[in-house]
């Protein structure tokens, strides 16, 4: 396929390329660290840990979640839509980095780290994809409680399940 038909203004608008870009570039350099900080607790909480499927949503998660908070006080959209959509676009894409993750290596028996980047970019790029498509309908029956405190439970989630894993496979380490 020539890049030159991939044409991503279709799908996400040029304003929100930014924020694309900024998630990218926090998730992979979230990918690292962890192992910078020398295994600070700190950082295991936003940062994975191991090689689990687990520990890497949270290289689609939390730089979401920053952007969303960063771009939050910069334009100051109405605050329940906008975090309640982000939320939405996140869980999407984490949730297409699952299905993808595990139909190719359950086909190919194996994972390839080219593969595992691509459904990394392709995750990003669907998360605001469905933020864009959500923007054009409106939210309703949404709270600001119920918005915040789904990004909360996530995060604690997160926290709670780093130090503490459930014995199956979504938090099996790859390399171990």
């Amino acid at each position: 396929m020539d890049i030159k038909y991939l044409n991503l203004k279709r799908y996400i608008p040029q304003k929100d390329m930014p924020c694309v870009l900024a998630a990218t570039l926090m998730g992979f350099l979230n990918h690292f660290l962890y192992q910078l900080s020398g295994g600070s607790a700190f950082a295991a909480l936003f940062c994975p840990v191991n090689e689990s499927v687990w520990e890497h949503l949270k290289l689609l998660f939390f730089p979401i979640l920053f952007v969303t908070v960063v771009e939050y006080i910069k334009y100051r959209p109405e605050v329940i839509p906008f975090f309640y959509r982000r939320f939405l676009a996140a869980v999407c894409a984490m949730t297409a980095t699952v299905t993808l993750f595990y139909t190719y290596t359950g086909i190919i028996g194996r994972n390839f780290l080219f593969m595992d980047i691509t459904i990394f970019l392709f995750s990003i790029l669907t998360a605001f994809y469905v933020d864009t498509r959500l923007r054009r309908r409106r939210i309703r029956n949404a709270s600001q409680s119920a918005a915040f405190s789904l990004w909360c439970m996530v995060s604690l989630c997160f926290f709670v399940f780093t130090c503490f894993p459930p014995d199956i496979p979504l938090f099996f380490s790859a390399s171990g």
